[in-house]
Order: structure tokens, then C-alpha cells, then sequence
């Protein structure tokens, strides 16, 4: 994401994400993939591909999975890999996600690859140890590959030298002016699938410095009733015009609860317009 648009990278990462994985079996590491010290070997001669079909069945839906020990994941305020590092054992995290589809694309008696389509906050590695110790002679992640995160498919990507190439005299100064490129993506296709809010047009000026949404800017006419959740996206406008802001919700709250007139409702993230093609101050 470049400059001001990075300012929507939670956005992205809390899309539901589809992954290619390939999974050894007949091994445990500490870190559950590949580069991890190795802890167990087992033979795993008599895994069936049937086998591994009926657990990744099993997994589907809802999903309580173990945090691996090395992980981002903080306790205290401190990186569990920290922990992990230090030798110092602490009590399991478990965190409920959701698989919304997952199946079986190769096989073999060594490894098996699967696609997994899950929700924000899945670790791979740990439906590979999970499958592991479900068929009783473990298993590690030895390679993945994210195809999908939200819109956006890798299908569609290029590799940075590519762009480099395609791109030629197109930009500047390296980082903060950029021309028309190809293959920037406007970050309005991220926010156009917002949900919509509409102010008076008398609040114009102040939404124009960046202000925040108050509940008496909202234009309860126009607006259909919509309930917000913290941190959602919104797209904020004047009806009848293409620009809006993007702002991001503080509370919990509805459009059309009179309670939260006078409340700060949102915090302003960029202001985006047709006029803002392909601009470094929007774009990622």
C-alpha cells in the first residue's frame, strides 16, 4: 500500500483470505512448519488419502484452534516467540475462527496439498498440526502460498521488477509523486463496499477539514438505517455527489439513534474523489 492509503491496511487484513498449503506428515516441529526444530518423526506409510479427506471434512465451520507457540501474537504485552525463545512456558491461547471451505488438491504418502478458504486470524500452521495430530503421526507446513485476501487475487499481481519495467518514467522522486501507473489499484474499490453514510450538506465544510462524524450531521432522510460496528469503514456523503470520506467508526453505535447526536462517531481517514485518479495520496 502506498503513502496515505496505508492508513487502510487493516481493512485488507481483515478480509477473509484463501491459501494454497502443503503439508508433510510423519513430523513435529516446535514452530509447526518446516523450519522448526524437529521434535518427533513417526512413519506415516499407512495414511490414506481417505483419511485426511474425513478430518478436513470434520473442520469445516466454526473452529477453535490453538495460537502456535511462535507467533505475533501477544500475552502481557509480549510476543508469544518471545516466550517461546526464552523456554518459558505459558498457558494455551485458542482463538475461534472460521474454515468456510477447505479440500484436498494432491496426495501423496509424504505430503498432501490443500486450498483453504478462512476467515482473518487463521493459522495455517495450525490446521497442519491439528490434522497431525489427528491422524496420530503429526504433520508440519512445508510451504504456503496466499492466492486470495478479500477482491484482490494473486492472479492479478505482478512481481515488483515487472512493474519497475512496465512502468518507466511513470513516477518520481521515488516515492511521493506518482503519475498514471499501470497496476495501481485505486483505493476506492476498497471503500465503495463500505457502508454508506449521508450528512446535511451545511456540515460540508467541517467534514472538508477532516472533522469527524457527529450524529447530528447525519442525514437520518437519506440514510438508511444501518448498525455500525467499531472500526468498520465508512463511506460518508453528501447525496447527489461522487466524492466522499472515508472514515472509520470509534463506537458501536445505529444512524439513526437520536442518543448519540452529540457523540464522536468516526475519525477521518482520506477524502476520495473521481477527479483523484491514480494519485499517491489515495492509491495502495
Amino acid at each position: 500500500m502506498i503513502n496515505k492509503a496505508s492508513k487502510l491496511s487493516y481493512c485488507l487484513l481483515s478480509k477473509k483470505k484463501e491459501y494454497l498449503a502443503t503439508i508433510k506428515i510423519g513430523i513435529k516441529t516446535d514452530t509447526w512448519d518446516i523450519t522448526g526444530t524437529i521434535l518427533e518423526e513417526k512413519k506415516a506409510d499407512n495414511i490414506s488419502r481417505k483419511s485426511v479427506e474425513k478430518i478436513l471434512d470434520s473442520m469445516k465451520g466454526e473452529y477453535i484452534q490453538q495460537i502456535p507457540a511462535y507467533s505475533a501474537k501477544k500475552r502481557k504485552g509480549k510476543h508469544l516467540y518471545d516466550y517461546a525463545r526464552e523456554g518459558i512456558a505459558i498457558e494455551e491461547i485458542r482463538n475461534k475462527v472460521s474454515i468456510y471451505n477447505i479440500k484436498l488438491i494432491s496426495f501423496n504418502s509424504k505430503e498432501f496439498c490443500i486450498k483453504v478458504f478462512c476467515s482473518s486470524g487463521t493459522y495455517i500452521r495450525s490446521i497442519a498440526y491439528d490434522i497431525g495430530e489427528k491422524l496420530g503421526c503429526g504433520a508440519v507446513l512445508s510451504k504456503l502460498k496466499r492466492m486470495k485476501i478479500g477482491q484482490f487475487n494473486v492472479s492479478d499481481s505482478i512481481k515488483p521488477e515487472e512493474f519497475v519495467s512496465l512502468n518507466k518514467g511513470g513516477y518520481s522522486d521515488g516515492i511521493n509523486k506518482f503519475l498514471e501507473c499501470k497496476y495501481i489499484v485505486p483505493a476506492k474499490l476498497l471503500a465503495e463496499r463500505k457502508k454508506t453514510i449521508y450528512f446535511y450538506k451545511k456540515y460540508m465544510c467541517m467534514l472538508e477539514k477532516n472533522s469527524p462524524l457527529y450524529g447530528y450531521m447525519i442525514n437520518v432522510n437519506k440514510t438508511n438505517k444501518k448498525i455500525i460496528k467499531e472500526n468498520d469503514v465508512l463511506s460518508v456523503k453528501l447525496p447527489g455527489s461522487e466524492i466522499f470520506f472515508l472514515h472509520k467508526a470509534l463506537i458501536d453505535f445505529e444512524t439513526d439513534d437520536p442518543k448519540k447526536n452529540n457523540e464522536k462517531l468516526t475519525k477521518f481517514i482520506s477524502l476520495v474523489s473521481p477527479q483523484d485518479k491514480l494519485t499517491s495520496r489515495y492509491d495502495f
